[in-house]
């Protein structure tokens, strides 16, 4: 690869917001839980025993509870949640100054060079989430590999509770292989025009010459030329300003 190889951690925490609900509320602890509004609004967050029943975030309420009666709607405590958020980015810096949040349960770093001076990004998201799981009681996933897309794609892996690693010279065979929808900058309207054209995962996106990936997708189509082939040099941007958490009147009603 004749680019900087440099070593990314995705970590992002487990079912954040109704984890917190149940360490601090041991009574919900192994129950379906959501965060949310009670009647109309939406959830923020489910837990994952929700989840088995269908229940995911950005769900209706009314939906939600479709789909799980038993399910148990929790106000957000958004307060609550920014002071753990901080426990865990505190955690974070311990490592590297190099953080980028993306929003109060997730972040990339840079550990390429480190404080601890450890050389193997595998260990170092080990100790963190060690780390989060003794001071905040909460699980969380991470992912490794050389560029954020490939980090954050590599933290859904083992979820909950796990990493995953994609090393250097398992990045060509991994891209290959991953399912067109997967790719960074490929939503729903993308991937069908994608596959309507033969193109259903990383092989055969890397079929396209960069001419032709430009002509049908302009500038993005340089973007997926790209990345198809490991090279995505977004680099982990500590300056970045956390996206605002909107709170919908709905969540209160």
């Amino acid at each position: 690869m004749d680019f900087p190889i440099r070593k990314i951690i995705h970590v992002d925490m487990d079912a954040f917001y109704a984890s917190v609900e149940q360490h601090d509320h041991p009574e919900l602890r192994g129950k379906a839980i959501a965060v949310g509004g009670m009647h109309r609004g939406v959830l923020t967050t489910a837990s994952y025993e929700a989840r088995k029943f269908g229940v995911r975030s950005a769900m209706p309420t009314r939906i939600a509870l479709e789909k799980c009666p038993q399910l148990i709607i929790v106000k957000p405590r958004f307060g609550r949640y920014k002071e753990v958020s901080k426990q865990v980015r505190n955690i974070f810096f311990e490592y590297t100054d190099l953080v980028e949040p993306l929003s109060l349960d997730e972040a990339y770093l840079d550990v390429t060079q480190n404080k601890k001076g450890v050389d193997s990004a595998n260990d170092i998201a080990r100790e963190i989430r060690k780390e989060i799981f003794e001071k905040t009681g909460l699980t969380a996933s991470a992912g490794i590999s050389i560029n954020k897309f490939l980090a954050k794609v590599a933290s859904d892996i083992n979820k909950p509770n796990g990493q995953k690693t994609i090393h250097p010279d398992q990045v060509i065979e991994f891209l290959e292989k991953l399912p067109i929808e997967k790719f960074y900058g490929v939503g729903k309207v993308t991937a069908t025009r994608m596959n309507s054209l033969g193109i259903f995962n990383g092989k055969d996106l890397k079929q396209k010459t960069l001419n032709e990936m430009v002509s049908l997708f302009g500038k993005s189509g340089k973007h997926f030329f790209n990345v198809v082939r490991g090279i995505h040099l977004s680099e982990v941007n500590p300056n970045r300003i956390r996206k605002s958490i909107a709170v919908e009147e709905t969540f209160w009603d």
